[in-house]
């Protein structure tokens, strides 16, 4: 049984993921946070990086919206993806959870309960 969750972040925002990686550690479980800004670096990180779980912002540098989605979901393969966003939008996160993400969570104070709820069933 591993004792650790890793997370691999993918926010272009410092800000956000720095609050992010502050509601992981609220939700009382052990998180190891893996930072990138890009599209590009999750993609070069994920082969060897044994991931838990995907967060994956949906408008950074070099991908927006569902087709950011699709490829998340596509790196991720069997691990789920919990798409964050700034904004409620229902149109987009019924889309996101249509297409296989686990979870739409709009960033903010009450994202530590969403998160958890999201992520707890990945522990092994």
């Amino acid at each position: 049984m591993r004792s650790v969750t890793r997370v691999l972040v993918v926010e272009d925002h410092f800000p956000d993921a720095v609050l992010l990686e502050e509601w992981l550690e609220l939700a009382e479980v052990q998180w190891e946070v893996v930072h990138v800004v890009t599209f590009a670096e999750a993609t070069s990180r994920w082969p060897d990086g044994r991931f838990d779980a995907l967060l994956l912002d949906l408008d950074i540098p070099d991908g927006f919206g569902l087709d950011l989605v699709e490829r998340g979901l596509a790196l991720a393969g069997a691990v789920p993806v919990v798409v964050l966003s700034g904004r409620a939008d229902e149109a987009v996160a019924a889309g996101a959870v249509g297409l296989g993400a686990r979870a739409y969570v709009v960033k903010g104070p009450a994202s530590v309960h969403e998160l958890r709820a999201a992520l707890e069933g990945q522990r092994d």
